[in-house]
């Protein structure tokens, strides 16, 4: 997090340039806290080679007959998650940094790296069958590529169930220990340690509420009782989620985002892009999937977590920058196409359920 206002004596302020190498205002190194001075060192060459004897040991160079023992599938697999431990390692290394300086900007960089995984595997899915998409999903781990099942909670809104014989609140029960509960509140502590502004936080908790039962005749989870969208969800789980993350902020005396409101935009489609640009797809599937049941699905949560935190601060900083000529930073363009690749095979695997599904009215 960016630290706001006085900054410990012996703290250096650091400055990322384009290029990954990181200068700050004082000329002396004895400014660097000891404890930490050393983790602001160079180190690439090390680190290639203690990468080029992991390769050696993990490939087998030294040892081919071991390598023809294993199979063709697993030899393929150890090979992919081979380039992609090289390409991060690459960009922890070289990448260029971000806005973001603490914990430390190798961190940064190793995010850029797996969004720019995640954007390039979307696009190689966008290009396959939605049957081969997912024996490909299968292929990377077993408990992939399996339609989940879905389940409505709006079948029944009742609060008291006088007839059932386990428990009169029946309903409220399995909606209070149900895993959502835990999702809606970390999910909200992280939006608030991305957008770090509490009006623009309730007014997307309450417009989530509202997508959710707008397209609640496609998904059967977007399917709730009235006291679980407005009681459960925006009144008590999403409130603490956010409270939780201001006090985060807080703690750690983080910067708080001021965004550039409607009125300050010069022109009517100014106004209105502000406006949509609010919302984005990205955090619309988190009721549509069980990230518990498998690891990809949780690890993705964290990934676009961990991408949004700099794309978010980047974003805030294109708003409040004044000058001419300015652009968008690496990670804001780097979501952005992630985005648009996720719509794509959204519309490309989709559009046989979507057909298939009737609107209300329609």
């Amino acid at each position: 997090m960016e630290l706001n206002g006085h900054r410990r004596a012996r703290r250096k302020d650091i400055v990322a340039y384009p290029n990954g190498e990181l200068s700050t205002s004082s000329s002396s190194d004895d400014d660097l806290d000891p404890w930490t001075a050393w983790a602001y060192k160079p180190r690439t060459i090390t680190l290639l080679l203690i990468g080029a004897c992991f390769l050696v040991w993990a490939s087998g160079a030294l040892d081919p007959e071991r390598t023809y023992e294993t199979d063709l599938v697993t030899t393929v697999k150890r090979g992919l998650w081979a380039m992609i431990a090289v390409f991060l390692a690459y960009c922890l290394l070289q990448a260029p940094s971000t806005v973001l300086t603490r914990p430390h900007p190798a961190i940064w960089r190793l995010v850029h790296g797996m969004a720019v995984i995640y954007l390039v595997t979307l696009t190689f899915l966008l290009f396959q069958k939605r049957d081969d998409a997912r024996q490909f999903m299968k292929f990377l781990h077993p408990d992939l590529g399996v339609e989940l099942p879905e389940r409505s909670y709006g079948s029944d809104c009742r609060i008291f169930v006088p007839e059932d014989p386990t428990s009169r609140f029946k309903n409220v029960y399995e909606t209070l220990f149900d895993e959502f509960v835990v999702a809606h509140i970390l999910g909200w502590w992280g939006k608030t340690i991305m957008i770090r502004n509490q009006p623009l936080l309730w007014v997307l908790s309450i417009v989530f509420e509202l997508m959710e039962l707008t397209f609640r005749h496609m998904l059967p989870n977007f399917n709730e009782c009235w006291w679980d969208s407005i009681v459960l969800d925006i009144l008590i789980c999403n409130w603490f989620g956010i409270w939780a993350g201001m006090r985060t902020v807080r703690y750690f005396d983080g910067k708080t985002y001021e965004w550039v409101g409607i009125s300050r935009q010069p022109n009517i489609m100014g106004k209105v892009k502000r406006t949509l640009g609010q919302f984005t797809p990205a955090r619309w599937d988190k009721d549509e999937w069980h990230p518990l049941l498998g690891p990809f699905r949780f690890v993705q949560l964290v990934l676009w977590w961990l991408i949004a935190i700099p794309t978010i601060r980047e974003y805030n900083s294109y708003l409040q920058d004044r000058k001419p000529g300015k652009k968008v930073g690496a990670f804001c363009w780097l979501s952005l196409a992630i985005c648009i690749v996720e719509l794509l095979i959204c519309i490309k695997f989709g559009y046989v359920d979507c057909s298939l599904t009737r609107c209300p009215g329609g």
